[in-house]
């Protein structure tokens, strides 16, 4: 029989999967080695404790500063200009912005560990972060009176190397850390306080997918019969807790079990460690986003508002800018592909399909037409790999995405943003929905001309349900993590993957 359990936290809920049912007890041995781990782990020093990218991605930024200062020097001042001048000076104010940015990246959380499990770079934060350090160091500059001596060529120079070389600094970074996390180090390390049958639960979930890190110690409650019997399981966790600071703490106990949750989070509540509490092994009929107290109650939140919802200046300002300033420059290359459209085969130049959009409302999508069928009834056959209906102009359009340029009509018209789940025909998205209960959720936001999914890869035909499970998850993970800076990595990101699939 197949459970989902939850793990919740002060302010929340997760669900988090749905494990086969383990046995109500671990074996001695499984039971000798987690406590063995965590009465004999060493106590760590107090550099230890600190987030294992900190010291890392800090020096790697510091060089980063300096190199592109070097760069810029020699292109604006030495080949530009052709203005010899010593390269000290530079390298000096380059420490001092690397410094600078090295604290303010810090304050925002980029040094964090839990950045690497993210699977955006974080543009916005990086160039945010760099335009604060920048004008700190000018303000310094200017009150020490030697702002003039550089000059402001070089400054935009190096600011705009800086944008490129951070962002490619942290991708390779990041991209280092993720492999030796998967390798087993720099895991989180993760305490298992609770009753035999809840740890032995987690415990079937963690030999699975190991999700929050590495179980690094388990504690039994009193009632779970623990060899060393009385309150000594929770006893020892604190006791191991000064000698080892776990990542991650979970309580496992029953809902019915009140006195002894209420007793173990007021005995570990005062660590700087996250606390989970997993009090239900039921299957949960529908995932949840956290929860909401009501009185003395608990309501399960399934559904949220996205963050996009709210953002009544920032997003669309971005959207009609662009589309209109996109509908402008590319006219002339619109009216070129219009003409060879007509001149290739018959029919319109436009294709025009029915799609579900925001709040599930229909519109009618702009395309430019690839195919000799225009179809958009109950049946709508998914283009495929070499598809002979599939025009020879149609077929460039295809690999380049340029059909799909007249969807700033759409954004303008309101109907569309420039980033979002990608919309597909009535048809298709009817028969998605009826295989993933969360599809709906991605009509929670206007639909894009690009998304995250398809910037990672999940473009074109879906073949396999995993196909469309795989673009949905990521269309999700947008929906839910939304901000102005993740859009505009997407579009950055969009204009690399159309310019490496033209070529």
């Amino acid at each position: 029989m197949k459970t989902n359990y939850l793990v919740g936290v002060s302010n929340g809920v997760e669900n988090v999967g749905s494990p086969q049912r383990a046995p109500d007890t671990l074996s001695p041995v499984e039971e000798d080695r987690y406590s063995r781990n965590a009465q004999t782990a060493p106590a760590e020093s107090k550099i230890a404790k600190l987030e294992p990218g900190t010291l890392v991605f800090a020096m790697v930024d510091l060089v980063t500063v300096a190199v592109a200062s070097i760069f810029a020097k020699i292109l604006y001042l030495d080949i530009y200009l052709q203005s010899a001048q010593p390269v000290l000076p530079y390298i000096i104010v380059a420490v001092a912005l690397g410094i600078i940015l090295s604290l303010v990246y810090e304050q925002m959380g980029l040094y964090r560990s839990s950045v690497l499990a993210e699977p955006v770079l974080g543009f916005g934060k990086i160039w945010g972060g760099l335009m604060v350090g920048l004008l700190i160091l000018l303000g310094m500059l200017y009150i020490l009176k030697i702002s003039d001596y550089f000059s402001r060529g070089w400054v935009l120079t190096w600011l705009v190397l800086n944008m490129v070389a951070l962002v490619f600094a942290r991708w390779q970074t990041t991209n280092l850390f993720k492999r030796r996390i998967t390798r087993g180090r720099l895991r989180p390390s993760v305490a298992i306080y609770g009753s035999r049958a809840f740890v032995g639960e987690l415990g079937a979930e963690y030999g699975r997918t190991s999700l929050l890190g590495d179980v690094a110690g388990i504690f039994f409650a009193p009632d779970a019969g623990s060899p060393k019997g009385g309150a000594s399981g929770l006893d020892e966790l604190r006791g191991a807790m000064s000698r080892r600071q776990f990542t991650t703490i979970i309580i496992a106990l029953p809902a019915s079990d009140k006195l002894g949750i209420q007793a173990a989070v007021k005995s570990l509540a005062g660590y700087s460690t996250e606390l989970l509490l997993c009090s239900d092994l039921s299957h949960f009929p529908v995932s949840v986003n956290g929860s909401r107290s009501f009185g003395n109650l608990r309501m399960d939140v399934i559904n949220v508002v996205p963050g996009s919802e709210f953002s009544r200046l920032a997003k669309p300002l971005l959207d009609y800018t662009l589309a209109a300033a996109g509908l402008l420059v590319w006219s002339p290359v619109l009216l070129i592909i219009a003409a060879l459209i007509k001149l290739d085969s018959p029919g319109p130049v436009f294709f025009r399909q029915r799609r579900y959009g925001h709040n599930n409302q229909i519109f009618r999508i702009f395309k430019f037409r690839t195919m000799t069928v225009t179809e958009d009834g109950p049946v709508v056959v998914q283009a495929k790999r070499d598809d002979a209906r599939v025009t020879r102009v149609g077929r460039f359009l295809r690999r380049t995405s340029l059909d799909e340029l007249p969807q700033l009509i759409n954004v303008l018209l309101g109907d569309m943003s420039l980033v979002g789940p990608r919309p597909h025909a009535v048809a298709h998205d009817e028969a998605f929905e009826s295989k993933l209960d969360l599809f709906s959720r991605r009509r929670r936001v206007k639909p894009g001309l690009t998304g995250w999914a398809q910037v990672n890869g999940y473009r074109g035909e879906t073949r396999t349900i995993d196909d469309i499970r795989a673009r949905m998850q990521h269309d999700l993970y947008y929906i839910d993590n939304w901000s102005i800076w993740l859009d505009l990595e997407i579009i950055a990101r969009t204009v690399f993957v159309a310019a490496r699939q033209a070529y």
